[in-house]
């Protein structure tokens, strides 16, 4: 993450804390080899101090009258420790301009980014695509040799890029992902003008466009855009995965990161939800995704009414919106059925 120093006072234990680049190894010693360092990758105790904490979010959000839903979506993402952190520049200049966007680009630029992933290691490109569709993707952080002039593979550029906050890192399963909507912005951008991406950037500008007509119930728009998008975000060994269909609905419908809080997996009624959009006007429909492979859409509506997964909406306004989508393995193609549920009042 970006440069951070951090003094809190507690209990007269005054601590100062400066987040930079890790130091640099000199081939198997570091210049400093009786250095200790706490980086994005292991903060160690001082995994509170990175950024804001969850709680001080919520406070600050309370305080300035901004909400924190969106305040989470926007900021929210890297987790160290038991400690979900945010980034407390952005988070600051939300709290006082009451205008939720992006600020990275006033420390920082996409330009980081972009260099990089134009090296184009074997498996970049996909893997860049994978975390754009909300997806996760394997990183050896080890082989990092902490150096910003030298790069080996893709594993040294994407721990470059968790150490400057690019992306999130998570210890346990050993991955990474675009954190947050702030981040996700910077990608974009870092993509925006990139040949190797026109497909990509194509169907994150046909987003906006494809979440209106599945609101207006355009049935097979959806689907013939959910044959592209799932095609283009994995390989045939992969394609039959179910990650990857979500993978392919979140880029697809990346547009709706605007509007909506995106829940994968939601626990519902008496199951789980696959994906819930949740719009932060309160008055506007929900969207509840239903999956299913080598199935039917006509047994998927029935099942989100059947489960009740409506029930995990209990503070909605308006009406649902249900999408069952199908997709076959052998022909890749997708079905899709769309119903609304009215809430009796």
């Amino acid at each position: 993450m970006q440069n951070d120093f951090r003094i809190r006072q507690k209990q007269n234990d005054l601590r100062l804390l400066l987040i930079t680049l890790p130091i640099m190894r000199d081939k198997v010693q570091s210049k400093l080899n009786t250095f200790h360092e706490y980086t994005m990758l292991n903060a160690a105790p001082f995994a509170e101090f990175v950024g804001f904490t969850q709680e001080e979010v919520k406070s600050l959000c309370e305080k300035y009258g901004c909400s924190y839903e969106e305040c989470k979506s926007w900021y929210d993402g890297y987790h160290l420790d038991e400690y979900e952190i945010y980034n407390p520049q952005a988070v600051y200049n939300a709290m006082v301009t009451k205008k939720f966007k992006s600020y990275w680009s006033k420390t920082s630029s996409y330009t980081v980014v972009a260099e990089k992933i134009r090296m184009n290691f074997k498996g970049t490109k996909d893997d860049v695509i994978t975390m754009l569709g909300g997806g996760r993707v394997r990183v050896n952080v080890e082989k990092y040799e902490n150096r910003m002039d030298v790069f080996n593979s893709k594993d040294d550029v994407f721990t470059y890029l968790i150490h400057l906050g690019y992306l999130a890192y998570d210890e346990e399963e050993e991955e990474c992902y675009i954190p947050n909507r702030e981040i996700l912005k910077e990608w974009r951008n870092a993509i925006d003008d990139d040949e190797e991406y026109a497909e990509t950037n194509k169907i994150i500008s046909d987003s906006r466009d494809l979440l209106e007509a599945t609101i207006e119930g355009d049935e097979e728009v959806v689907a013939a855009a959910l044959d592209r998008s799932h095609y283009h975000v994995t390989s045939n060994l992969s394609y039959n995965n179910e990650k990857s269909l979500q993978s392919a609905i979140y880029l697809a419908y990346i547009y709706a990161l605007k509007k909506y809080i995106i829940s994968k997996e939601m626990p519902a009624g008496k199951g789980y939800a696959d994906i819930v959009y949740i719009p932060f006007d309160k008055t506007k429909s929900d969207l509840i995704v239903e999956l299913k492979r080598n199935g039917s859409t006509e047994t998927a509506l029935p099942q989100i009414k059947e489960k009740q997964y409506f029930a995990c909406l209990a503070s909605w306004q308006g009406d649902i919106l249900f999408v069952g989508v199908n997709y076959d393995e052998k022909t890749k193609k997708h079905e899709c059925k769309i119903g609304r549920f009215v809430k009796v009042q």
